[in-house]
């Protein structure tokens, strides 16, 4: 089966029950809702790690660049674990930052292109 067919089989159901119009707004409207569903998933976790410091994601790095500048001269393993987790939770934001960006990015053609709004 060819990836056209794989998708009309899945799309045509919901044409053929009437909530939408053709295959083609049901793919655009899928992909859509899609898209919005990714961009409100990756929101949620820059909000999450946003509250969970109280800073933005710009103060966070300058804050753990400054907490990993401060082992140099004074070792503690303690700290060195805390800002390991730290760490993965910047890697996890950037992520997100840059997933959110790239979300955001696309253009469904509908009539023209048209950014998404959310």
């Amino acid at each position: 089966m060819s990836m056209t067919n794989d998708v009309t089989a899945v799309i045509e159901p919901f044409v053929q029950r009437g909530l939408f119009e053709n295959r083609e707004k049901a793919v655009a409207e899928m992909a859509r809702v899609y898209i919005l569903r990714q961009i409100q998933q990756y929101q949620e976790a820059m909000d999450r790690l946003q509250a969970q410091y109280g800073m933005s994601y710009e103060q966070f790095n300058a804050y753990l660049w400054a907490r990993a500048e401060s082992l140099v001269e004074t070792p503690d393993t303690a700290v060195n674990q805390a800002i390991m987790r730290e760490e993965e939770d910047t890697l996890d934001w950037k992520i997100a930052r840059e997933m959110t960006s790239n979300w955001l990015g696309l253009q469904i053609a509908d009539s023209g292109s048209r950014p998404l709004k959310h």
